[in-house]
């Protein structure tokens, strides 16, 4: 018996590595039951070749703590179940299951999730959300997270919905167990100036802490010894405060490399770069409505997508997304995030409450440009009011949709987003709008328009039509006539007419239109009653006239073809 004791005392205050013990499997909603018991657990494995005894350890969600008060021994490869102390005998596994007092409730959409040491020490960490199920229908209830491979416990790509019939395998090797490929490169998502001197660099996954805090594996290009500090983050050590010994200068990006990182549980070393800079407060024109999706398929979710045409950093914390309510006023506004982003000139940025179903209908989606929102405005299918903001409610851009600026030959609207064709043109032109073409899979989240047209600066004609021949079936092939104008004056006012080679007047494409002194509009191949015209040469005549009684009238032969 004195030995035994010796045993427990010596297991307990021994040393413990970080990752030893790891959070194996999680079950947070456990109803609809599929054949466990309803209640909510959370697995540990011993990672190590040593038994450990668990007396003292904790588990806590940040709002409570539970804490081990018995002596129980986990021998390496074995796992035992953690849950409420009330919930225990459900359980058909006595011996592998300890009850807890002040068990902390597993919140169903997400949580991060800590385990300590009686040291203090952090073993391990795991933050998920829907997203982490890879599966809607089970998303919903009954199966548990699964861990993957337990080697590589810093992986957030390292969970999945259990794939056992009971629905999920409390107590013994995990159905997933080594069963799926995991991409363990460790990527930089994000480096954002918290002020002139400090930056926040975050990482796709957690990573060495004593390799993350070392200042001399950070170089800003162009400054030598510019880091002077560098802390890694816990829980999870996927994000680091880096010091800076000079003031970042305003309107300037920088390049941040750093290297060599190790991974969280491997002598892997990894090199990292990525670009960050000072944030300017956005105006208007900064920032604009690129992208949207209104109507989206039996089970997907609307999005609206950011551009930035501008030369400035904006840090999308900065911004709000909102609506006009039936009255004219704003009736909706939500962040677009609490966390700070950045969004670089060129850059787009995709928001939606479900980036899982973007990403499994839009595969290309780089998950970066992807960002999760807790809620966004109200998009009727029909029609509808969007707006992006600063705080202060200054609004930077706003765009009236209906459906009507679809394509006028799509049978199905679902899940067809609408595109800007010229960023620079405003949101208030209709013919700036376009349905994403079928080649691209009728979205484009997070990357260029397939509609996408960028005004021609080489050409000094004051009003030029691009292409000559046209292919009007949205394939994302010259699906539109770019008409692109520019004037010395203000004030001009523009026509834009489609005729027959008969003379037969067949569409107005805009008429008597105000018009700045730069900017583009589009015509979709349709007559005046949206029927598609048939190949063939048609002429278009633009004219011009402005308050000095200044007059132009161009006449050019466009071709149709499919």
């Amino acid at each position: 018996m004195i030995f035994l004791g010796l045993m427990f005392v010596n297991a307990c205050h021994a040393q413990i590595e970080r990752y030893a013990v790891v959070i194996n499997e999680i079950m947070a909603d456990p109803s609809p039951v599929i054949g466990l018991p309803n209640a909510e657990y959370i697995e540990l494995r011993n990672n190590s070749s040593t038994t450990i005894n668990l007396y003292k350890w904790r588990i806590d969600n940040g709002s409570t703590t539970a804490i081990v008060s018995v002596n129980y021994l986990l021998a390496p490869d074995s796992m035992v179940i953690l849950c409420s102390k009330s919930q225990a005998v459900f359980f058909n596994a006595p011996f592998k299951t300890l009850g807890l007092s002040s068990f902390p409730a597993l919140t169903n959409e997400g949580d991060l999730l800590t385990l300590t040491a009686p040291d203090g020490k952090t073993i391990h960490a795991v933050s998920y959300d829907i997203n982490s199920y890879g599966n809607v229908v089970q998303s919903t209830g009954g199966w548990s997270l699964e861990m993957i491979d337990p080697r590589m416990p810093c992986n957030g790509l390292n969970w999945r919905a259990s794939i056992n019939n009971k629905g999920g395998t409390p107590g013994s090797e995990n159905s997933l167990y080594k069963k799926v490929a995991i991409d363990n490169a460790l990527q930089a998502l994000q480096c954002t100036a918290i002020n002139n001197k400090l930056l926040l660099l975050t990482l796709n996954h957690g990573a060495d802490s004593g390799s993350l805090s070392a200042a001399n594996h950070y170089q800003l290009e162009g400054r030598s010894n510019a880091v002077i500090g560098a802390k890694a983050i816990p829980p999870l050590f996927n994000s680091i405060e880096i010091s800076l010994q000079q003031a970042l200068e305003p309107n300037r990006i920088y390049h941040l490399k750093a290297a060599p990182i190790k991974r969280c549980i491997s002598n892997t070393l990894d090199s990292l770069e990525i670009w960050t800079g000072l944030a300017k407060a956005p105006e208007p024109g900064d920032v604009v409505i690129n992208e949207i999706l209104f109507d989206p398929p039996t089970g997907g979710a609307d999005f609206i997508e950011l551009h930035n045409p501008s030369n400035a950093l904006i840090n999308v914390r900065e911004l709000m997304i909102g609506a006009r309510n039936a009255a004219g006023s704003i009736g909706t506004a939500v962040m677009v995030s609490d966390k700070d982003h950045h969004l670089f000139p060129g850059e787009y940025l995709l928001l939606s409450v479900d980036t899982g179903f973007v990403k499994r209908q839009w595969p290309k989606s780089i998950k970066q440009k992807l960002l999760a929102v807790k809620a966004l405005p109200s998009l009727p299918d029909d029609k509808g009011n969007c707006m992006v903001m600063n705080k202060q409610g200054k609004v930077m851009d706003e765009l009236n949709y209906t459906d009507d600026m679809h394509y006028p030959l799509l049978t199905n609207k679902a899940g067809v987003s609408l595109e800007r064709v010229d960023p620079q043109s405003p949101s208030s032109a209709t013919g700036n709008w376009h349905s994403a073409s079928s080649d691209a899979n009728y979205g484009t989240p997070g990357w260029i328009n397939s509609q996408f047209r960028k005004l021609d600066s080489t050409d000094n004609s004051n009003i030029i039509l691009s292409p000559a021949l046209i292919s009007p079936d949205n394939d994302g092939q010259d699906d539109l006539l770019n008409i692109q104008y520019k004037f010395n004056e203000t004030g001009t006012l523009l026509s834009a007419y489609v005729f027959h080679q008969n003379g037969q007047l067949l569409s107005k494409i805009i008429d008597n239109r105000l018009c700045g002194t730069a900017g583009s509009f589009s015509w979709n191949g349709f007559d005046a009653k949206n029927n598609r015209l048939p190949e063939g040469v048609y002429v278009v005549l633009i004219e011009t006239f402005n308050l000095n009684g200044k007059t132009q009238r161009l006449k050019k032969a466009i071709g149709i073809r499919f």
